[in-house]
């Protein structure tokens, strides 16, 4: 069978998080690499937009997306061209957001929904289809009758590990591998180790979307998958990569007798680091380059109240242990719309006292399926799932809305460069390297950007009438506050 594997675009012209790192596609090559006796095609609509060009030429069978919360209405505009391409192509839609909510995809043009990790999913589907079978037998299924009704064949979360998942498909993306990176890197190939987090953060889908439940690869199957990336950088999209010191420590020792010369990116839980310091240096001494921090919050109280189980001794501890080994920070912060001046002038101090190389916040954002989001939904201004970026705020803010923004955006305000000097001085930025980052920046700390999808100042800006403490109502019809 002809399967076509779509990642969806979701682009915002003023900001967003694709200015900083644009990750490969791993989800679909590994869904493409779960069915080698078919024809597969990966087509990744953020770096060829030409979907039609793609259904002509190949005339799939078969059409899976994937989608996050922010491209749900990108993944249901590709499924309403693909079947008005053909009525006989099978649409399929995955990923977090639809396995949190599939009712958002229970839609006329839409075959079947998969649930969870696809790949215990897609092989399943494929097969019945090619055998011409019910889908009644394929378990984590959610699937369109031929009455229309959609029927749920329940969900089950198997526990099989990962050793089992043969390598990603890397050749189905090598057209767009140039335009895949990672902060400074381009271009990246990005490897993911292991699955779910043991932690229970309430603004996080992953532990929800893993039902708990956390598995990784053994120390030589991710060696084996480092030997054969033809890129000079890989970054490790594990949630939080050093979970496991013993293993990590092995993959480390791994990579250095093997002699290879990489540089190397990682996600970390801080406390990670903080307890096992020995793990930096030996992974700063095989190329570890920099290092995404979920730092969150500045006190105890931001992290409490995140649900983050750390503490900020630990992120203190982490920034140090890093900085001591020469590994550049990219520092992950959460602002809470109910935030005053004072704690946004807090967090600019700390960041100037800290000498993080590169800062990203995000707006506290109750994405749907999360704690957060059954916590705050009688609060939500808008269902528009654009505004779900988190770069928006979807609840009422303390501060008057244009003010939060100006706030916001001043974060992203470089005062302290004279550490950036000492790293090109070192020979660890190099010129380019500077000057993107100084692209980012300029750009993040423009807070006019931020008007586009916000669920109140974009209704201001296209009726002309609406001002601040006026009652505006969403596409539900609900009254939402200007706040």
């Amino acid at each position: 069978m002809r399967i076509l594997l779509i990642q969806p675009d979701h682009r915002s012209e003023e900001v967003g998080f694709r200015l900083v790192a644009m990750p490969e596609p791993l989800a679909l090559e590994l869904l493409g690499a779960m069915v080698p006796d078919h024809d597969v095609r990966i087509l990744d609509l953020r770096v060829d937009p030409d979907l039609n060009a793609m259904l002509t030429s190949f005339n799939p069978d078969i059409v899976a997306v994937t989608a996050l919360t922010c491209e749900v209405y990108a993944a249901r505009e590709i499924l309403q061209k693909v079947k008005d391409f053909s009525s006989t192509v099978f649409s399929v839609v995955g990923g977090h957001h639809a396995t949190l909510l599939p009712e958002d995809f229970q839609l006329p043009y839409v075959d079947a929904i998969c649930l969870g990790e696809g790949e215990f999913v897609f092989p399943q589907l494929v097969d019945a289809l090619e055998k011409e079978k019910t889908l009644d037998c394929v378990h984590n299924l959610v699937w369109r009758h031929s009455d229309g009704r959609f029927i749920h064949n329940g969900r089950d979360v198997p526990y099989t590990g990962t050793e089992f998942i043969p390598h990603p498909r890397r050749e189905l993306v090598a057209d767009y591998r140039h335009a895949y990176s990672w902060l400074y890197d381009k271009p990246d190939t990005a490897i993911a180790t292991g699955r779910g987090c043991p932690y229970r953060c309430n603004f996080c889908s992953v532990w929800e979307f893993y039902s708990g439940r956390t598995h990784q690869m053994s120390a030589r199957r991710v060696l084996e998958e480092i030997r054969s990336v033809e890129t000079k950088h890989v970054t490790f999209l594990d949630d939080n990569f050093l979970l496991n010191a013993g293993r990590e420590n092995e993959i480390a020792d791994l990579v250095k007798a093997e002699g290879i010369h990489m540089r190397f990116g990682m996600e970390c839980r801080t406390d990670s680091i903080a307890r096992h310091p020995p793990i930096i240096e030996k992974w700063a001494g095989i190329g570890l380059e920099n290092v995404l921090l979920g730092l969150e919050g500045i006190s105890d109280d931001v992290l409490i109240s995140v649900n983050k189980r750390n503490t900020a001794w630990a992120n203190n501890e982490a920034i140090r242990i890093l900085h001591d080994n020469g590994v550049m920070i990219w520092g992950a912060f959460i602002v809470d719309p109910d935030w005053t001046v004072d704690q946004f002038n807090a967090l600019r101090d700390y960041v100037y006292e800290k000498n993080i190389t590169h800062t990203q916040f995000t707006i506290l954002t109750p994405l749907p399926g999360t704690e957060l989001y059954r916590q705050k939904r009688k609060d939500l201004l808008t269902s528009d799932y654009t505004c779900f970026d988190t770069l928006h705020a979807v609840v009422p803010t303390r501060l008057p809305r244009e003010e939060f923004y100006r706030q916001f955006a001043s974060l992203y305000a470089r005062r302290n460069i004279g550490f950036i000097h000492e790293y090109l001085r070192q020979g660890r930025l190099t010129m380019e390297q500077v000057r993107f980052g100084d692209r980012i920046f300029r750009q993040f700390s423009r807070w006019e950007s931020y008007m586009e999808h916000d669920p109140i100042l974009k209704k201001i800006r296209i009726t002309g009438t609406a001002t601040n403490g006026d009652l505006l109502r969403d596409s539900k019809g609900d009254a939402s506050h200007s706040r």
